[in-house]
């Protein structure tokens, strides 16, 4: 009787019926790039986990579908020099264009909100008008010419004066944060591309986190993509408002986002609890913590922050990530809650709810402030030399990370 031959492998054969079915599903990226398009960001977190096969076609299926480059390439036609400008002055995409980012999804005739800090924004205007082509487009109170507005000349070594709400927690939203906001447009092969830069106050987030509502509190940086409230926004599809710069008998970004597919949320029912809610209220947060989706970003390419003067340390990293927040309930509503923290010894402006830190860098502060402030009025430093200590925040958010007082007194019960 005549053997039948047999092929001897290594390889371990499927056993069952539906390793075959996993092998034909996450070996062929049409197959499931079909069905990951259709799917939340939080689904697809979960369907990486099943198995190794799930997760390298999770992983095969984000590096297309959350490609930065391409993204941005609809409105700008060098993105990663555009990326290194947003390393060098810490500007971030927010609004509509990071939410459409982050939910693979596209809002027409929407346009680009970059959120700029002091002293960056003649810096940020200049590149998208020189090397991106965009034309200044002043509304009826502006100038033609934006440099009649924004100056190139910025003197950080000013003491940052504190307003009342600086001085307590910050319980009432306003349009608070925005010092003016600049409309640049060019002509784009599929119509009119427009870009809003929004010169900041005190910061990009400490303006980001003061928007209308939770599903719009989304931002782009050089280095990676931030939701922070991802549950509420890409599962559940809820926004919850925080927003009472304009009365609540204006509709128009209500219904706005209601026809993207949000269901508006105006407050938190009583005895909502933190364990219970997408929307994390009565809890101390900081970016990037366990309630965040930190989407990292390849970065190969980017130029980081130079050292900023001789007399500073070298600080690379984006500052949005030492910020920090809560939501908490403000008379009929909810609001962010938070401490500015605000000095000429440091570059940036941060906010926090940590008593423990904002004490600690409050001391400092004056000491430094105090230190420096003599030496320059004795001739012994000038501006241009003024140091910079934003890499003392860095180094104090890590000690204070799990040392936490915080300001806000809630009900323990």
């Amino acid at each position: 009787m005549s053997q039948i031959p047999v092929q001897h492998t290594n390889r371990r054969q499927p056993r069952l019926a539906h390793e075959c079915v996993v092998g034909e599903l996450f070996g062929r990226a049409p197959i499931y790039d079909a069905i990951f398009s259709c799917i939340s960001p939080h689904t697809l977190v979960r369907i990486g986990r099943c198995c190794r096969a799930a997760y390298a076609a999770i992983k095969d299926f984000s590096h297309r579908a959350y490609n930065i480059h391409r993204h941005l390439s609809r409105y700008l036609s060098e993105p990663l020099n555009f990326r290194s400008l947003q390393a060098r002055t810490g500007t971030l995409i927010a609004g509509s264009n990071a939410l459409q980012f982050l939910d693979r999804t596209f809002y027409p005739k929407s346009d680009m909100d970059l959120y700029v800090h002091p002293g960056h924004v003649r810096e940020v205007l200049d590149y998208l008008v020189e090397r991106e082509g965009y034309r200044f487009k002043p509304d009826s109170t502006q100038p033609q010419d934006y440099r009649e507005i924004v100056s190139d000349e910025w003197d950080g070594t000013q003491i940052r004066d504190e307003s009342p709400e600086d001085d307590e927690l910050l319980l009432y939203y306003q349009i608070r944060g925005v010092e003016s906001v600049l409309t640049i447009e060019k002509r784009g092969p599929d119509g009119l591309l427009k870009i809003q830069i929004i010169a900041c106050e005190t910061s990009p987030f400490d303006a980001i986190i003061n928007f209308h509502s939770t599903c719009v509190m989304n931002f782009i940086a050089f280095d990676a993509a931030y939701s922070l409230y991802p549950v509420a926004t890409f599962e559940k599809k809820e926004t919850l408002s925080v927003w009472r710069a304009r009365p609540l008998h204006d509709l128009t970004v209500v219904i706005k986002y209601g026809e993207r597919g949000f269901a508006w949320i105006s407050t938190l029912p009583a005895g909502t609890s933190p364990r219970n809610s997408a929307f994390y209220p009565f809890t101390d947060r900081t970016v990037g913590d366990r309630y965040t989706w930190k989407l990292p970003l390849d970065t190969r390419g980017v130029a980081l922050r130079p050292q900023m003067n001789p007399s500073s340390s070298i600080f690379q990293c984006d500052p949005v990530i030492y910020n920090g927040w809560a939501l908490e309930r403000v008379q009929h509503g909810m609001g962010t809650v938070y401490k500015a923290i605000k000095s000429s010894v440091f570059r940036y402006n941060y906010t926090t709810t940590n008593y423990k830190l904002n004490f600690k860098l409050w001391l400092f502060a004056i000491e430094q402030g105090f230190l420096s402030r003599i030496l320059l009025e004795n001739n012994l430093l000038d501006k241009e030399s003024w140091p910079w200590f934003d890499t003392e925040i860095a180094s104090s958010w890590e000690t204070f990370k799990d040392d936490f007082l915080s300001f806000i007194r809630r009900d323990s019960t």
